[in-house]
């Protein structure tokens, strides 16, 4: 329970000095992204030897999805399941109007 209560203020304390783009940034370029690569720079150029700005959204939307658990969802170690976690990924963009249900589904 204490550790919930820190939890509640950290994130309190973030949200007072950061806008949610900030810490948005702060939590791509240093989330894992499987296969030993941190940040979605080092994940980008070891996946796809690209930089993040020239990720497609194929490419793009796979890595989103990697850090929720990156020993399940890295491409490298399971691409059934990575793909299934990048269809949720792209569901999402659909539902919260990101993107078309037509540009999701020529991706899956």
């Amino acid at each position: 329970m204490s550790r919930k209560l820190g939890e509640v203020f950290a994130a309190y304390d973030l949200e007072k000095n950061y806008t949610k783009n900030e810490i948005f940034e702060l939590y791509v370029n240093t989330s894992y992204f499987g296969d030993g690569y941190y940040g979605i720079y080092s994940a980008s150029m070891g996946y796809y030897n690209k930089l993040p700005k020239d990720l497609n959204l194929d490419e793009a939307s796979m890595l989103a999805g990697v850090p929720n658990a990156p020993s399940v969802y890295a491409p490298t170690v399971n691409p059934d399941l990575a793909k299934k976690r990048q269809k949720h990924v792209l569901n999402k963009m659909v539902e919260y109007g990101y993107i078309s249900q037509d540009e999701a589904n020529s991706i899956k």
